[in-house]
This record gives structure tokens, sequence and C-alpha cells, in this order.
């Protein structure tokens, strides 16, 4: 998949992990927040797919998972990537729709989970696009700044 800046995701790739993970991080570029998907199930707990802060390592993402997870113990196949376009354009394309349909077999419904996570994260992208425009001090430095009128 080619962009205007000629960024190509292998896509037969994407689709190798997202049947491989049990747990699957995915960063974005304009915003810290990762879209973290967990497909494991029990009798006790269903798969998770949430939108979390970022970690430092993977480390502390296992440990995270503890904390949070912990009744499935650590992951056999943790997968991370960074999506180099827009969320607009996963959603668009329907890139996670093989996760969806795990997370559907694993639990009825579940794939809403997963639904709901990328709205969370469209908001996110257009809310760092406004900033972005806006030249918003805490995230983005302004190269020209509008002189102040007399």
């Amino acid at each position: 998949m080619l962009t205007e800046n000629g960024v190509q995701v292998d896509l037969e790739a994407v689709e190798h992990v997202l049947r491989r993970a049990d747990v699957l991080a995915i960063a974005f570029t304009l915003f810290p927040e990762r879209l973290l998907v967990d497909t494991r199930a029990n009798a006790e707990a269903g798969p998770f797919a949430g939108v979390v802060e970022p970690v430092a390592s993977i480390q502390e993402r296992y440990l995270w998972l503890g904390r949070h997870r912990g009744m499935f113990g650590a992951p056999e196949a943790f997968s991370f990537f960074m999506w180099p376009h827009t969320v607009r354009s996963l959603v668009r394309r329907d890139v996670l729709r093989t996760l969806r349909e795990r997370l559907e077999a694993a639990e009825p419904g579940a794939g809403a989970q997963l639904d709901r996570a990328l709205e969370e994260l469209l908001q996110r992208e257009l809310e760092a696009m406004k900033a972005a425009v806006r030249g918003d001090p805490r995230r983005w430095k302004t190269i020209w700044e509008r002189r102040a009128r007399s």
C-alpha cells in the first residue's frame, strides 16, 4: 500500500501477525496511545480490545498484562507494530477483519470491543490533527508563528 510519502505496508505480513498473535499492540504516528488486543479467553474472562497508554519496554507491557490479564499467564505470541498510516485507513481498508473474526470466535460480541477501541482511536487521531493545525505547544513546535497585531 503506497501513500503520498511512499510508505508501503506488507499486508500479507500484517495478516500473518493478525492470525498468529495472541496478544497484539499497534502504535500510530499521530498520538502515543496503543491499540492492545488480547485474543485469549477462558470461562472467567473473555478477550480484550482497548486503547492503552504506551510503555517503555516489552517488560513493562508484560507487567501490564500480568496486572490486567494475569489469569492467562504470559502470552505465547506477542506482536507489536507501528501502523504508518491513519487509523481511518486501517478502518476503511478493514485491515483488522481477521482479528475481529478471532475475537468473535473466542466470544460472540467481542468484536464490538475492537470497534469501540477503533472509534476511540479515530477520535484521538482527529484531536491530534486539530492540535497539529493549531500548533498546540504540548505536542507540536510551530515553525512560523503569527505576528501579534499592532
